[in-house]
Order: C-alpha cells, then sequence, then structure tokens
C-alpha cells in the first residue's frame, strides 16, 4: 500500500464492535489507510450514527450484548434510503461457519469475514464493496 495515496482516502466507515480492543485495532487499521472511522462500542449507537452520518460503508460484529450485529443490521435496512438504509455492510465476526455466513447475508450484510482479517483483506474487501472517490466521475 502506497502511502502517499492511502488505499481508503475519502472514506468514511462506521466500525461497531463490543470488544474494545478489536474496536481500537480495526479503527487504527482503517485510519492508517486513510479512511474517517467512526468507532461505535454498541449495536444501538452505530444505529445513531447511521441515520446522522452520510457513511460509504458500515463494518459490524455479530456478537454483541442488547442487540446483536444481525438486529442492528435489520434496524438499518428498515430506515429510510436518506437515513442510511442502502449502506453497504460488512460482518466482522469470529462466527465463521457457513451457516453464520448464510445467516449475516439473510440479515442484510453484502460481505462477511471471519475475525482476525488481515489489513489486505479487510481492505481489499471494503474497497470491492464501495465506490472509491477516484471511480467516481469528474
Amino acid at each position: 500500500m502506497d502511502n502517499k495515496n492511502p488505499a481508503l482516502s475519502g472514506i468514511k466507515v462506521l466500525v461497531v464492535d463490543d470488544n474494545e480492543d478489536t474496536l481500537a485495532l480495526t479503527t487504527l487499521m482503517l485510519s492508517l489507510c486513510g479512511a474517517q472511522v467512526i468507532a461505535s462500542p454498541t449495536a444501538a449507537q452505530g444505529l445513531e450514527q447511521v441515520q446522522m452520518q452520510r457513511l460509504d460503508i458500515i463494518i459490524s460484529d455479530i456478537s454483541m450484548p442488547r442487540m446483536d450485529g444481525y438486529q442492528f443490521i435489520r434496524a438499518v435496512r428498515d430506515l429510510p434510503i436518506d437515513k442510511g438504509k442502502q449502506t453497504p455492510a460488512l460482518a466482522l465476526t469470529a462466527f465463521n461457519s457457513p451457516e453464520y455466513r448464510s445467516k449475516a447475508f439473510d440479515a442484510g450484510f453484502q460481505a462477511h469475514l471471519s475475525k482476525p482479517a488481515s489489513l489486505e483483506v479487510l481492505v481489499e474487501t471494503i474497497a470491492g464493496m464501495i465506490s472509491l472517490p477516484d471511480d467516481l466521475p469528474n
């Protein structure tokens, strides 16, 4: 990755994870790649952020207390379009069996990665899910 032109420059990412260390590490990794990261320790706070921000992508854990990642993404998909309904979403989770992968897609995620995911795989997955600003017509 070229540090002069970070891979995720200009991308606004919401990361939702109840594990403080994972949230901090994911935020740091994505920030170093040029992304503007909004970190949320709960799905409820994440849902508020989705409605307040114009996000390029959501990255969410699945196993969280009170509202899990499946409930969270279903709530996002129930929002009006102008409040984030169609924001691309990536499940980043320790649940990695085909059953959990299928459940994530059924809930409304477009991609599923198992923890721990390498930075390279994470960046490639994000880039594949969104239109990077360089791809926009002038």
